[in-house]
């Protein structure tokens, strides 16, 4: 049941990276074949992030009316839909609307995912658990990356199917996989006692941890209840993230995707090859291959996360990471202010570092933190919230780099990215609690104490 329960988490995962990474070797051949200008350019890449903040806000009435289970089935009808659609367009609004039903399956599976997996997961094992959906993200960009360098000796114009829409059709095959995989999961259990559904629930926990005594299983479904009890008053509406109890969460969880956005990620992932032209890497087959060799970075790190995000914890990997990042951009912006040969290699040595940095840190930590620290009757509209920072500023930065790259150097926007890293720095360090092996129903606790003392 473990290893179910991993694999969906990872086909999430999966889809997600694998869309959004696809798009950096896809793009040129789609601009060959249609001829759009920036704007359209900026609109098709940007229509993933639309359709993302659709599917969250869905998510959050979705999961909550029908379950997470039924809710990851739902992302994976879109993932399906929109592969096959945007396999067979042949225009470009076609290809916008369908690279937006794969946002929408993104969003949806990003939300109910994490959070399907966070209430069922053995405490013991969930930060490894979520922490994987954040390792497949990255190894689903390098796969994309991968497919990119590995298809670039297909036409544009082959006969019966062309080499970007082979790319995006590719995706349907763990969609399949992801719906037949959640098809024979079993509902979350504390949603199954939020739905009055306790019997259900305890059979649940009795698949999933099959070594513990009959009094554990009903005693934990005995602690969701009285969870659930201590805020029967509260209507479980919007603006309850907002009041005394839960505001500290909700700021927190906002302020930590705001901070990884605003570490560029999404401008190295989606323009990797144009930043390696800046650098000097002329034809698009070595372009192509510096950009695998980023992914792979990018992902290695990633794997290395699930090993010490439940061993050193969540605050130390934030409070360490963060600086990390920032220093890898500052090389990044003396290599380009160099110029040719050893800035070129100061360059991608700082793009390196960074994306490793980025997957070691603030990469997984907020979509673990977001799955863990809201209360149960309030998950899945704070994850919504979270996630709508996360979209936003990806739409803002997919869409508005082509324009800022005209309007400003790459060193100054580096350079506001490395600024932005600083700030959170400080932010994480104030701010940060340690979750890692604390139940669900006690990590409100930790967020109270820390606005008395900072944790240690």
């Amino acid at each position: 049941m473990i290893i179910l329960l991993a694999c969906i988490a990872v086909l999430c995962g999966l889809l997600y990276g694998y869309n959004e990474g696809v798009i950096a070797g896809a793009y040129q051949p789609i601009k060959a074949e249609f001829a759009f200008s920036a704007y359209w350019g900026g609109l098709l890449v940007a229509s993933l992030s639309i359709g993302g903040l659709i599917g969250a806000y869905l998510s959050s009435y979705l999961s909550d009316r029908f379950g997470r289970r039924s809710t990851v089935m739902i992302a994976a009808l879109f993932f399906i839909t929109g592969a096959g659609l945007s396999g067979v367009a042949q225009d470009l609004f076609i290809l916008t609307f369908a690279r937006s039903l794969i946002g929408m399956g993104i969003g949806l599976s990003s939300m109910a995912g994490p959070q399907y997996v966070s209430e069922i997961a053995p405490r013991k094992i969930r930060g490894r658990m979520l922490g994987a959906f954040q390792f497949m993200i990255s190894f689903g960009v390098l796969i994309g990356y991968l497919t990119n360098l590995v298809t670039l000796d297909l036409g544009y114009t082959a006969e019966v199917i062309n080499r970007w829409q082979f790319m995006f059709l590719l995706s349907a095959i763990p969609a399949a996989l992801l719906l037949f995989g959640i098809w024979s999961a079993p509902e979350s259990p504390r949603w199954l006692v939020m739905a009055n559904r306790s019997a259900e629930a305890e059979a649940v926990f009795e698949k999933i941890e099959p070594n513990r005594t009959v009094e554990w299983v009903k005693g934990n479904v005995k602690r969701i209840e009285e969870d659930l009890a201590e805020v029967a008053d509260q209507k479980g509406g919007w603006l309850d993230l907002i009041n005394p109890r839960n505001r500290p969460i909700t700021s927190f969880c906002v302020f930590t995707f705001l901070f990884q956005q605003l570490s560029g990620i999404n401008a190295v992932i989606l323009y990797a090859p144009e930043l390696f032209g800046d650098l000097g890497f002329s034809e698009e087959a070595s372009r192509l291959s510096a950009t695998v060799g980023l992914g792979a970075a990018l992902a290695l790190a990633a794997a290395a996360s699930l090993l010490l995000i439940d061993r050193v914890g969540r605050r130390p990997l934030m409070v360490y990471g963060l600086p990390a990042c920032a220093l890898s951009q500052f090389l990044i912006v003396g290599g380009f202010i160099m110029g040719d040969g050893i800035g070129t290699a100061l360059s991608v040595t700082g793009l390196c570092l960074y994306v490793i940095s980025y997957s070691l840190s603030m990469g997984p930590l907020p979509w673990v933190y977001m799955s863990e620290v809201f209360p149960n009757y309030l998950r899945a509209k704070g994850m919504v919230v979270a996630v709508t920072v996360n979209w936003v500023f990806t739409f803002l930065v997919v869409f508005g780099f082509p324009k800022l790259n005209q309007l400003f150097t790459i060193t100054e926007i580096f350079l506001f990215f490395a600024i932005c890293c600083c700030i959170g720095t400080v932010y994480a360090v104030r701010r940060a609690p340690e979750t890692k092996g604390v139940s669900l129903e006690d990590i409100y606790e930790l967020f109270h104490k820390h606005a008395q003392k900072p944790a240690e």
